[in-house]
């Protein structure tokens, strides 16, 4: 496990990229982002909590680590990043803040045991291939503050039987 120190306020690009050994991180409420592949291929992170000053989530920060099980978002986080946890196949369940307004493209991509996402009213956007191959995923409330689904965003959820579109979207994109 690591500590980080409380006067850090940005996690870097690629900082704990492919540390296989890391188990636990506590980031502290002064971290305001973290960075394009910051956790990438941590496989033995199993869950983490972003602080409420946390806003930015880069590129595949957290992509590839695959028994991370449990993420709790900030209530401050405005963007998550494209493939951020594309490859957390352990996730099961994420709820996006109302303060989210974009989704990344391949943001949730591969996230197979996922079964359950809570849309935020503020998401504006979900990127192409968002949700894509999320092969439990059973249904999908988009809210009515949604107004472009990217292509494939839900392709390849074969366990898909319900998805309610919320009043605002004016642009869906190919195969979603």
């Amino acid at each position: 496990s690591i500590e980080i120190p409380d006067s850090v306020t940005s996690i870097g690009s690629d900082t704990f990229e492919n540390c296989s050994s890391l188990t636990s991180i506590e980031i502290p409420v002064g971290v305001t982002s973290i960075g394009d592949w910051a956790f990438y291929g941590c496989n033995s992170l199993t869950g983490i909590t972003l602080p409420n000053s946390v806003a930015v989530i880069g590129a595949a920060a957290f992509s590839d680590c695959a028994y991370l099980s449990t993420i709790k978002l900030s209530d401050s986080l405005i963007s998550i990043g494209s493939t951020a946890f594309a490859g957390c196949s352990s996730l099961s369940s994420i709820v996006i803040p109302d303060s989210v307004s974009e989704i990344g493209e391949f943001a949730f991509y591969s996230c197979y045991a996922l079964t359950d996402v809570t849309l935020g009213d503020s998401v504006a956007t979900i990127g192409g291939n968002a949700f894509a191959e999320c092969y439990e995923l059973t249904g999908i409330i988009i809210p009515d503050s949604v107004v472009s689904i990217g292509e494939y965003a839900f392709s390849n959820c074969f366990c898909l039987e319900y998805v309610q579109i919320g009043n605002s979207v004016t642009s869906i994109g190919d195969s979603a």
